[in-house]
């Protein structure tokens, strides 16, 4: 593990990478908007400047409901540079779910670019433009009474929300000075170079943007594009093209979508795309060769959280399907198995110097997982004989079959091999609890019918030993960043656990 965390405001590091690069392009738009370094701190002290005036103060919370664009970035800048914090409200928050989400993070002001309709009686209220126009002051301060001891570095500048998978979303809170030692450790593990351009096609309310796009864009002085996060397939690989991007992570649904969009025209390679990342959710070994077969790009894999950072990498340069991934500088791995006579197959326990300060007011999720020092992921990882990991599912989709634990992933990576099927989704009846039941949502492949695709899932099932049952979908419901909406999916199918 690494030493002691060093203290570094999130602006400050931004603002030092401008100071070499002030004339090269910080972020742009597949719109065609883009600032340079020096304009994008410009612009980021007018809305530290803006903010006091509208009521914010050092440690207060800003909420924020914006499409992605330069401005977006800017205030989170912003947000950092005057010690206060935000937190967005999720496009998939109806309107019970916003006043929830407004009731926990009680923020001083809420900026919004009028996309989406707000609670008459919620906070006040701020147009983005509005801030983006304020006078830049030289030091933008917000006074605090002088019972508030943090200073910048140490202040918690985000709230971000978890994925809901056990009911409401649970907020978790970052420090500014752990948050930009965890992305400088890791930009120095995976070879970020000043001339890489990231390309985002995530929402900015999530860690997949932030974390692995905007800011490993930014403290590294490399150029970010920021797309549509509803933009098709088809046009997002046009895009990358056309940005020459060398960087860029999505999920493994996202990679099949680009790879189905590419086979519609024959073939799409991406030669500039040094960095395809993939993290978040079980890799299949299908979508790794399509990838490169029809891409020409070799994913490389990812795994981190939202609360902890980024935890494994696998760099190198090959179709990754039989490989595994390793720890990043500063992180401390082990396993805790969970099936007897199965030593390395068990919950990855990860520890680091610099994570998240944990849940907001939710003292059981912390307890379960803040173990300190030691970080409980609720992943099921596999360990190889040279002392890699693959993660093969959440702990709570492990499947008792008679050959030893499976994960859900895993049979749904089985089940959609299956001519009749065009894709599965397997949920545990039971979660976190090792048996044998399980429900599969099923979605037949054309030109079969559904007792076909039911047939096919009841067939694999029995080979595993695994009981259940089978629900035929039209379309899997889907979170803001494209994985299947589990907990909402167990709702609709009736099972215990699901969306509250």
């Amino acid at each position: 593990m690494a030493g002691v965390v060093t203290a570094a405001g999130l602006y400050q590091a931004v603002r030092e990478v401008a100071s070499r690069r002030p004339e090269a392009v910080a972020v742009r738009t597949t719109g065609g908007a883009f600032v340079t370094y020096r304009e994008l701190v410009e612009t980021t002290d007018r809305v530290a400047a803006g903010l006091p005036a509208h009521g914010v103060a050092a440690g207060d919370t800003v909420a924020v409901v914006l499409r992605n664009s330069i401005g977006y970035v800017c205030l989170i800048l912003a947000v950092a540079r005057l010690g206060a914090r935000y937190v967005p409200l999720m496009a998939n928050f109806d309107d019970a779910g916003v006043r929830t989400a407004l009731d926990r993070a009680r923020p001083a002001l809420l900026v919004t670019d009028g996309h989406r309709r707000i609670p008459a009686d919620g906070p006040a209220t701020v147009d983005l433009d509005t801030l983006t126009a304020s006078t830049p002051r030289s030091e933008p301060t917000a006074q605090r009474p002088a019972d508030s001891t943090a200073s910048t570095a140490t202040a918690i500048f985000r709230l971000l929300w978890t994925s809901g998978s056990t009911g409401f979303p649970k907020m978790m809170a970052w420090r500014q000075d752990r948050f930009v030692t965890e992305r400088r450790r890791w930009l120095a593990d995976t070879g970020i170079r000043p001339d890489d351009v990231f390309f985002c096609r995530h929402t900015l309310d999530v860690a997949h943007a932030t974390d692995l796009h905007v800011f490993a864009a930014l403290l590294s002085g490399a150029q970010l594009v920021l797309a549509d996060p509803h933009t098709p397939a088809g046009t997002l690989l046009t895009q990358l093209a056309a940005h020459q991007a060398t960087v860029t992570s999505a999920l493994p649904q996202h990679y099949a979508d680009l790879v189905a969009a590419a086979r519609r025209q024959g073939r799409f390679p991406l030669p500039a795309l040094r960095r395809p990342l993939c993290g978040g959710a079980y890799l299949s070994p299908t979508i790794i060769r399509d990838a490169a077969d029809v891409l020409g790009v070799h994913i490389r894999q990812i795994y981190g959280s939202t609360e902890f950072g980024l935890a494994l990498g696998n760099m190198d340069d090959v179709p990754q399907t039989g490989t595994a991934m390793v720890p990043v500088r500063g992180v401390g791995t082990r396993l805790e198995a969970f099936v007897p006579g199965h030593p390395d197959v068990g919950e990855l326990v990860l520890y680091s110097d610099c994570t998240s300060e944990g849940y907001v007011d939710a003292p059981q999720a912390n307890a379960r997982t803040f173990r300190r020092p030691e970080f409980w992921t609720g992943d099921v990882a596999e360990r190889t004989p040279r002392g890699g990991y693959r993660i093969l599912g959440r702990v709570s989709e492990t499947l008792a079959t008679r050959d030893g634990p499976m994960l859900a992933p895993v049979l749904d990576e089985q089940l959609a091999t299956a001519e009749a099927v065009a894709q599965a989704v397997s949920l545990a009846v039971h979660p976190g609890d090792y048996r044998d039941a399980v429900a599969v949502a099923v979605a037949p492949a054309d030109g079969h019918s559904d007792d076909e695709a039911v047939k096919a899932v009841e067939e694999l099932l029995a080979r595993h030993g695994l009981t259940g049952s089978v629900h035929l979908v039209a379309a899997m419901p889907r979170t803001p960043v494209g994985k299947i909406d589990k907990p909402l999916l167990r709702t609709r199918l009736g099972l215990a656990g699901g969306s509250r």
